[in-house]
Formats: structure tokens, C-alpha cells, sequence
């Protein structure tokens, strides 16, 4: 079963939106252009434009004051609290061991 094209322009949305975190993500704290990006996503600069413009409205990416693109403190958040559920899992993980060592 095929997926409509409405959904497949969707996913190529999303795509384009997390490569460009990824590319942004390497880029502190100058950022990119829209044309640097376009070219590392090897996409057209308004295809660019309009991706960022969601990001931006999302608080994932902000613009420079030079009209660059970089990403924001969120990025650095939400990676700091999957780092602290990891670890909560971890000290969860150790006390089911030792629980059932002593059970």
C-alpha cells in the first residue's frame, strides 16, 4: 500500500527538518546561510527558507542578526533531559538487580 502524496511530502518536510538540525548543529555560533544550507541539503534556498520558518516558529532555530541561521539552547535541553532519563533508567535498572539479588 502506497502512502498518499500528501504524506510523502510530509515526511520529505521532516527529513529536510531534522538534516538541517543536524547540519545547524555543527555550525555554533555563527550558523549558516540559507544558500550554505541549501547546499548541504542539497535542496532549493526557498525549500530552506520555508523549513526554517517552522523551526523558528518552534524554537529549534532562530536567525542572527546577520540572517543566518543557527540553532537554539532547545537543541542543548531536550538532549540534556534524554541524558537524565538515561540515567534514571540506569539507577532503575540497578535497583530491579539488586532487588532480585536479595529476593
Amino acid at each position: 500500500m502506497n502512502a498518499p502524496a500528501a504524506d510523502k511530502d510530509v515526511s520529505a518536510q521532516v527529513l529536510r527538518a531534522l538534516s538541517m538540525l543536524e547540519v545547524l548543529s555543527g555550525e555554533l555560533p555563527n550558523g549558516l546561510s540559507n544558500k550554505d544550507i541549501a547546499t548541504a541539503l542539497n535542496c532549493p534556498p526557498p525549500y530552506v527558507t520555508r523549513t526554517a520558518a517552522t523551526l523558528i516558529d518552534k524554537g529549534w532555530v532562530e536567525r542572527t542578526p546577520d540572517g543566518r541561521f543557527r540553532i537554539t539552547t532547545r537543541f542543548s535541553q531536550l538532549s540534556v533531559r534524554s541524558l537524565r532519563a538515561f540515567e534514571k533508567c540506569a539507577q532503575q535498572l540497578d535497583d530491579m538487580k539488586r532487588n532480585y539479588l536479595l529476593g
